[in-house]
């Protein structure tokens, strides 16, 4: 079966239908593949797009069924894709069976989009396997870590922890990912930083027409949670005082990344909605995607005050009991975070959990009032692969372990360093300094895979050998194992 399914998707990705121009088609195509998106036990979410020159509304069928030639249709459907939203559907199909694998496709006339792979979230389980990316800027490189992830055999879901674009213009002579550029001909559409809501649409719509990112997609289902590229956090300037400007113009463009995501990302959650939420594999885990950037966070003050200020919050006291209250209800063996800053100590960083001790400490007081607690927290945003711990408070003893994928594509330690060798002498001395990390690297592209059974945890960093040339290997570069208290 798994052959016949990558002989399709095979097929599909060779058959030069995904151009160049982000625009609509002058007759109706699907144009950037399919994906699905936040399972949960009885039902998924199916995505598409499906556009066209000639009219602002398009019916299109979905089919779902249990084998990849799709003849057994199990369940069907229309939908229509309309260009007040950029022309994507999501569909969410439901009444499905735990644990069971699922293909599907759509279809307008005679006109048939790629056929996708997905599956439910098993009510029981004892084994439960969870790939694990972040950070691909399309003129980094090639994404190969996303099609060697797609070849992972055995995947129950995929998760990403955000920089699923980077908002940035084209690279330029001089910046750092200029090599990457002359060496792959990657330059981002449009050119210049995004702004308005077709921006943002363009730019969406130029990474989706990536064939490995498409074949992820294709293969397994992806929770995703956003990082500061996806969406317009920070303003583009600031007062003489260095604050933040926060005006109209920012609120506007702030308002197309967000919606702009919510169209073209795979997810249940609606704008205007909180984005953190969880998922439960069986007994075995209890997956938890934190909102680190936008809902809850208290503006960043580099001061020694601001460490005072109680009222400052990296997730709120809502999404904080939110967490809580969700370990503590299902009761699951495992827990994992999935996060966008890192939770461990490294120095005076303010914009991590270290800059906000009311919400960190918080956490680390509950979970040392539950010692039984098994926490894992898998982290984005940092580029470079690393392994760290959390201790108790005034205490040696290992609290939790977090582990970085490192990045798919995006400048890593020594990519930005070129230039500036004293620069990362510098950043491999902090890290060799720090007692809290136990494994890095500085020079690496990537993803995790963490394998969790009901005695273990078995963390396991995936690297490519090069994202500039088309041709790359994989290779298991270093792994982590827990024992299930």
């Amino acid at each position: 079966m798994r052959t016949l399914y990558l002989l399709l998707i095979s097929i599909v990705l060779s058959a030069n239908i995904f151009s160049d121009n982000p625009g609509y088609a002058a007759a109706p195509a699907f144009t950037h593949g399919v994906a699905s998106g936040d399972p949960d036990r009885n039902s998924v979410l199916l995505w598409t797009r499906l556009v066209s020159s000639s009219s602002p509304e398009l019916e299109l069928t979905w089919e779902l069924s249990p084998d990849p030639t799709l003849d057994q249709i199990l369940k069907t459907g229309t939908v229509t894709a309309k260009k007040e939203h950029d022309f994507c559907v999501k569909v969410i199909v439901d009444q499905l069976v735990p644990g069971t694998t699922y293909f599907y496709r759509f279809r307008h006339g005679d006109i048939f989009s790629a056929t996708g792979r997905t599956q439910t979230l098993p009510r029981e389980a004892n084994h439960i396997r969870i790939g694990v990316a972040n950070c691909a800027k399309y003129t980094g490189g090639y994404y190969h870590a996303y099609d060697a992830l797609a070849d992972t055999d055995d995947l129950n879901v995929v998760i990403h922890l955000g920089d699923y674009i980077y908002e940035n213009g084209a690279t330029q002579p001089g910046d750092s990912y200029y090599p990457s550029f002359q060496a792959t001909g990657r330059q981002h559409n449009p050119p210049h930083t995004c702004v308005t809501l077709q921006d943002y649409r363009t730019r969406y719509a130029q990474y989706r027409q990536d064939p490995e990112l498409l074949k992820l997609h294709a293969r397994y289902p992806i929770i995703n949670i956003w990082d500061d590229h996806d969406i317009a956090k920070l303003p583009s300037q600031n007062l003489p005082s260095g604050e933040p400007v926060y005006d109209e113009a920012w609120k506007q463009r702030f308002n197309n990344s967000l919606q702009a995501w919510h169209e073209w990302i795979p997810s249940r959650v609606k704008q205007g909605d909180v984005i953190y939420r969880d998922f439960q594999f069986g007994n075995l885990v209890n997956l938890l995607m934190v909102d680190t950037r936008v809902c809850c966070k208290s503006d960043v003050t580099k001061t020694e005050e601001s460490l005072k200020d109680l009222s400052r919050h990296i997730v709120g006291d809502t999404q904080l009991s939110w967490l809580m209250n969700s370990i503590l209800e299902h009761k699951t063996t495992w827990n994992i975070m999935g996060n966008q800053l890192l939770f461990a100590n490294k120095g005076s960083d303010w914009n991590r959990w270290g800059g906000f001790p009311t919400d960190r400490n918080r956490l680390i007081d509950f979970l040392t009032q539950h010692p039984q607690i098994n926490f894992l927290i898998t982290t984005g945003n940092a580029h470079n692969p690393h392994h760290y711990v959390a201790k108790e408070k005034n205490n040696p003893n290992i609290l939790l372990h977090e582990v970085l994928p490192g990045s798919i594509s995006s400048g890593n330690n020594t990519e930005k360093s070129r230039s500036k060798p004293d620069k990362l002498k510098k950043q491999i001395q902090d890290q060799e300094n720090n007692e809290n990390l136990l494994w890095y690297h500085n020079d690496a592209h990537g993803f995790i895979i963490i394998d969790l059974t009901p005695k273990h945890a078995l963390v396991e960093w995936y690297f490519v050998t090069d994202i500039r040339k088309k041709q790359y290997q994989v290779y298991k570069a270093h792994e982590l194992l827990l024992n299930a208290k």
